[in-house]
C-alpha cells in the first residue's frame, strides 16, 4: 500500500519530461540509460523512467498508456529509514524477500537492496528497493502496470540491468546536509 501510494503520488506530480543523460541530485550525479526520462525532479525525490509516463498533455487531457514495457526508478530522501524498516515492511505486506545483499556504492558508500516479490491489487510484481543510509535515499526500483496485467514478474527482471547499470553509475559528492 504505502509503495502504491508513492507511485500514485509521483505519477499524479508528472508533468513535463525530459531525457537528460545523466541527473544530479542531492550530490548524487547518476548515468541515465538510453531514451530513459527524467519526469520529477525535487528536493525530497527524484523520479526516472524509460518510457514518457507524464499523465497529461499542457490542456490536462489524459495522455494514452505507452506501448511496451514501462519501469521507473523513484529516489527519495527519507533521513530516518533503515534497511530494517523495509524488512518489516515487506513482512508486513507478506512479500517473499528474493534477495537481501549489502552493496558499497562507488566502492565506499554502503547500501542494502532488497529484492521482492509479493501481489498488489491483484497485480504480481517484482521490484528492489535499495536503501542508502548515509545518504538518507531510498531507491525504489519497479514496473509500472498498465491496466489490466496481472503478471509484472518478468518485466522487472528483464529492466534489472539498467536499474542497476544507474545505480552502479552514481558518483557521491559530500553529503547533503539539511
Amino acid at each position: 500500500m504505502v509503495i502504491l501510494a508513492l507511485l500514485t503520488v509521483v505519477l499524479a506530480a508528472c508533468g513535463g519530461s525530459s531525457q537528460p543523460a545523466a541527473v544530479e541530485w542531492r550530490n548524487v550525479e547518476m548515468e541515465l540509460p538510453d531514451d530513459w526520462y527524467l519526469f520529477e525532479e525535487e528536493a525530497d525525490r527524484l523520479s526516472i523512467s524509460n518510457q514518457d509516463i507524464g499523465i497529461g498533455d499542457v490542456a490536462g487531457e489524459p495522455s494514452d498508456w505507452p506501448e511496451g514495457d514501462v519501469v521507473a526508478m523513484f529516489f527519495t530522501y527519507e533521513p530516518s529509514t533503515r534497511p530494517d524498516d523495509w524488512r518489516q515492511l515487506l513482512d508486513q505486506l507478506d512479500a517473499e524477500i528474493e534477495t537481501d545483499t549489502q552493496l558499497r556504492l562507488e566502492g565506499d558508500v554502503p547500501a542494502t537492496q532488497l529484492i521482492y516479490r509479493y501481489e498488489t491489487e491483484g497485480v504480481l510484481t517484482r521490484e528492489m528497493v535499495v536503501v542508502i543510509p548515509s545518504r538518507a535515499i531510498v531507491l525504489l526500483a519497479q514496473p509500472v502496470p498498465p491496466p489490466g496485467s496481472a503478471d509484472q514478474t518478468e518485466v522487472f527482471l528483464a529492466y534489472l540491468d539498467d536499474f542497476m547499470g544507474v545505480l552502479e553509475s552514481a558518483t557521491f559528492g559530500a553529503p547533503v546536509l539539511d
